[in-house]
């Protein structure tokens, strides 16, 4: 078969290099574009390292290239992210375009605090992050920007949504000192109308003084003093799968950790709404009231899309009973490019069967692909007051390359910082909406502009679509499901196994979770020491007993933490897994975990590699060897 013009080979290096004698003489071009234009800058400026300088570098040239050449050996012993054989972290390959990017704009070094100090890279953040919020269904009001990964994302978004639930008391005595007709002001209310009503008055007048000198000003009152102020005290909720940055960032705004309300999951470990709905009239009940509600797409652990589309619609029912609503905020940091196999409309993931091969045979298995729960949650993330995504994750960019949007650009005066030296004249709401600045506007302050020209130029020349990144996403949830099947059916295929893979739940996008037990019943202590050996065996240890090259497949590992996950989440897993209850409650569960972001599996099997089928057997080998007693 003939590849097409756009198949995705193109798009990467290649497990072998295979495409690195062309992209290298790119890479050639691209440093001396760079050096040609440092040369035609004022060329009757004339040289000033001269000749006789030159001549007598020699030494510290030598210096320069051994420990150059130390450092590319050392190198050498790091992870082989961009093979086949890698299924670990969420890291594979990253896409040529991206790279070249990098490259080249990390030669000029531009700092994307401000447009001075970046012109070029801050329009090219500016554009990259219109088309992933494009991507993930925020309109033309959107804002949004780069940040250095899905942390400081997150942080961003509980900061604007906090300070975003206070500004209606504001806006009130605004409106009581212009002579304007009243409002109400009261907590909880829908945070679409808090902007808009926001934007029309600070359109219309000038209301700084008032925001500034309002008692619920959260940014120069603190948050104790506000809660004071309302009798009421801030909470967030977030599913039992939460990213620990949410526990960070509660500490750092002083929200305070004890305020994280914490949402059941079922056991494909997606958030259970109605679990969602009975806590917040908890949060009512009590006086409380909610800053956040967060819903995960792509969980760190099982990647596991929470279902976006049932909170929307579970807001929208409060709102219309005259219930209190909620900022919604979709922490999409891993997940958030699985959009694109929805955009612009959903391709499906393909037949439900795979070819693998059990020993030296070949054969046809059937694949439990995942149904349209998370399509149709995907295809709502727009209606999100937030999303985070990393570029750096699925989007394969390098790091760093977080992202942060917001659905509606009326935000960006609410996170308004003043810098001279960064700083510009604003006199209302439009100045700030259009502005081209980015650090007054961000938690963060210095951000390379490699990453942003990174970004642009990868997802300009790969779209955001089914006809682009979607195909290499589309596959990557196709792989993951054929993992899943090989390590449930290998003993029935290789008889005789002293050991069995037990699935934490079928993948709801491109991660598997899984433990090895002995076939025959054993202690849940016995069950983590095996599991725990066997990532041993498939991760480079610090102990440095075997290097990279001894090293035949990688994966990484997570744990069920029983103060984290309610027993109904875990309980059908227990069950599989022969284990008890109060076992989990004391020991916890350790699980292997394969990442499935590489590109290469499909196209290895077109050469007679069967990758996936190799890792299982290999794992499957060495459970075995781990249960032989001494």
């Amino acid at each position: 078969m003939v590849p097409s013009d756009a198949d995705s080979s193109a798009w990467f290096a290649g497990p072998k290099g295979e495409n690195a004698e062309w992209f290298a003489a790119l890479l050639s071009q691209v440093t001396w574009d760079y050096y040609f234009w440092r040369r035609n800058y004022y060329p009757e400026d004339g040289v000033v390292v001269g000749a006789e300088y030159r001549r007598h570098q020699d030494g510290f040239r030598d210096r320069f290239e051994d420990r150059l050449n130390e450092l590319l050996g050392r190198l050498k012993a790091d992870c082989p992210f961009y093979s086949p054989r890698y299924a670990g972290h969420m890291i594979s390959e990253q896409t040529l375009p991206s790279i070249a990017a990098y490259f080249a704009a990390m030669l000029y070094n531009p700092n994307n605090v401000a447009y001075e100090a970046a012109p070029v890279t801050v329009d090219l953040e500016l554009e990259a992050a219109t088309l992933v919020s494009r991507m993930l269904g925020h309109g033309g009001r959107a804002w949004a920007h780069l940040a250095s990964g899905g942390t400081m994302a997150n942080f961003e978004a509980l900061w604007t949504a906090r300070n975003v639930q206070y500004l209606p008391f504001a806006l009130a005595a605004a409106r009581q000192r212009l002579g304007l007709p009243a409002a109400v002001a009261r907590l909880g209310q829908s945070a679409r109308k808090t902007l808009e009503d926001f934007a029309s008055l600070y359109q219309s007048h000038d209301i700084r003084s008032d925001l500034s000198s309002s008692p619920t000003n959260v940014a120069d009152r603190g948050v104790a003093a506000v809660e004071r102020e309302l009798g009421s005290t801030g909470v967030v909720l977030v599913p039992e799968t939460h990213h620990y940055c949410f526990s960070k960032a509660m500490d750092l705004l002083g929200l305070g950790r004890d305020n994280l309300v914490r949402v059941c999951v079922d056991d494909q470990f997606r958030m259970v709404v109605a679990d969602l709905a009975d806590k917040l009239d908890e949060v009512e009940n009590s006086g409380r009231h909610v800053l956040m509600v967060v819903a995960v797409v792509g969980t760190t652990e099982e990647g596991a899309v929470d279902p976006v589309d049932q909170i929307v619609a579970l807001r929208e029912q409060r709102e219309v009973s005259g219930r209190p609503s909620f900022w919604l905020h979709a922490d999409a940091a891993y997940g958030g490019y699985l959009r694109t196999v929805v955009v612009p409309e959903r391709i499906g993931l393909g037949e439900p069967m795979s070819e693998v091969r059990f020993g030296d045979s070949p054969c046809k298995i059937d694949l439990q692909l995942p149904v349209g729960d998370a399509c149709d949650a995907l295809a709502a993330l727009g209606e999100c007051d937030s999303v985070t995504v990393d570029p750096h994750k699925l989007g394969y960019v390098p790091y760093p390359a977080g992202l942060v949007s917001f659905r509606d650009r009326a935000v960006k005066p609410l996170a308004r910082q003043a810098a001279p030296y960064i700083d510009e004249d604003s006199v209302s709401l439009l100045d700030d909406e259009v502005s081209d600045q980015i650090g007054m506007f961000t938690l963060e302050g210095s951000k390379p502009g490699a990453a942003a020209a990174s970004v642009w130029l990868s997802h300009k020349v790969i779209p955001l679509d089914t006809s682009g990144l979607g195909v290499v996403v589309r596959e990557s949830i196709r792989n993951a499901c054929e993992l899943y099947e090989l390590l449930r059916r290998f003993p029935d295929e290789s008889p005789g196994q002293t050991a069995q893979a037990v699935t934490l739940c079928p993948p709801g996008s491109n991660i598997v979770c899984y433990a090895f037990r002995p076939a025959e019943s054993a202690s849940l202590r016995d069950i983590n020491e095996l599991s725990q050996a066997l990532y041993k065996r498939f991760s480079l240890a610090r102990d440095g007993k075997h290097s990279v090259y001894e090293q035949g497949f990688f994966v990484s590992r997570t744990t069920l933490d029983p103060h984290r996950y309610s027993i109904a989440a875990v309980t059908p897993f227990l069950d599989r897994l022969g284990v008890t209850a109060e076992e989990f409650q004391r020991e916890g569960v350790f699980l292997l975990r394969s990442v499935l972001m590489n590109p290469w599996y499909g196209a290895a099997k077109e050469r007679g590699r069967y990758f996936l089928s190799d890792l299982v057997q290999e794992l499957y080998g060495e459970a075995g060897r781990l249960l032989v007693k001494p």
